[in-house]
């Protein structure tokens, strides 16, 4: 295959060229009209092919550095086309899973609504509706309040409130909310902690309700993909930063899920590797949240026996 040869080398030897025949036409021309034409022809050469070769490499250089900046151009354009497709693919994706994770939770609570109005209905099953359209409320509720969430750190209007609290009671206050979902869903699992380096007494100054929001989160997904066996929860002082751990022994995370992991919205309704099951809205907010406390949340390591989350805040550790 025979190569193309660039673009400015064209033009330039195409201007060399031109200028090659202008020398030679004024040449003769000069010769023609003077007395002594050895003296002026030798000038005139000297000076053409002067004013030919310097103007020739100039000219090279500007449409080299034209060419750069159109090319340079050209990429941020296709860089910032991707970026709007990804984005339009992100919402139409989104919006798909919104609508089914809102309307089946929808259906569910006009379905017992309707049967609570059979007058027939025994005390123990009319009960038992009523549990079951309050556990729908609340995913409901849960599902529009992330979505409030994300849009306010997007936006940059999720503030940071910070308080004095204890590390060990906010763990244990998640791991009571944790333990209430692992009682409904009937999960032959145990939820370990493993306290650090704080003591009982010793407090933190940050915003206690983003880390319970992140720590539950993580405890809630990790609930969601394990059978059997144990979940485990601890933290520990390192290089100045608290650093929490969520493991468990589910089923762990693909591969090829593992890169957009937090991106949020990126799996369809039937993928279940998210937090909010399936919406995409846990993984990502809590890493948001995260970002917002000036810390990160990854995934430290993952297999068929299990995943480790990992969550590093800045330690505005105050003992009394």
């Amino acid at each position: 295959m025979i190569k193309r040869i660039p673009f400015e080398y064209r033009i330039t030897a195409i201007y060399i060229f031109l200028g090659a025949l202008w020398i030679l036409f004024s040449d003769q021309l000069v010769v023609s009209l003077t007395s002594d034409p050895h003296q002026i022809q030798m000038f005139s050469t000297y000076k053409g092919w002067f004013y030919v070769l310097v103007t020739g490499i100039l000219l090279f250089f500007l449409i080299r550095r034209e060419i750069k900046n159109r090319t340079l151009i050209y990429n941020q354009l296709l860089e910032v086309k991707k970026k709007a497709v990804e984005s339009d693919n992100l919402k139409t994706a989104f919006l798909s899973n919104l609508s089914h994770y809102i309307r089946s939770p929808m259906n569910s609570i006009l379905g017992f609504v309707e049967l609570l109005e059979n007058k027939d209905l025994t005390p123990d099953k009319h009960l038992l509706f009523l549990s079951y359209v309050n556990e729908r409320s609340h995913h409901l509720l849960q599902t529009l309040n992330s979505i409030v969430e994300i849009s306010k750190i997007q936006e940059g209007l999720a503030k940071v409130e910070y308080t004095k609290f204890q590390m060990n009671e906010l763990i244990n206050s998640a791991i009571n909310s944790a333990n209430l979902d692992l009682n409904h869903k009937n999960k032959p699992i145990a939820i370990k902690t493993s306290f650090g380096v704080l003591e009982e007494n010793d407090e933190i100054v940050s915003d206690r309700a983003k880390i319970y929001q992140i720590l539950l989160n993580l405890l809630t997904n990790a609930i969601n993909f394990t059978d059997q066996g144990e979940i485990e929860i601890g933290y520990s002082n390192h290089n100045g930063n608290l650093e929490f751990y969520v493991k468990d022994t589910g089923k762990g995370v693909p591969l090829e899920k593992q890169g957009s992991l937090f991106a949020g919205f990126m799996y369809n309704s039937t993928s279940n590797y998210t937090l909010g099951e399936g919406v995409g809205l846990g993984l990502h907010l809590s890493s948001g949240l995260a970002k917002l406390l000036g810390g990160k949340l990854w995934l430290e390591n993952t297999s068929c026996n299990g995943s480790v989350f990992c969550l590093s805040i800045p330690n505005a550790l105050t003992v009394e």
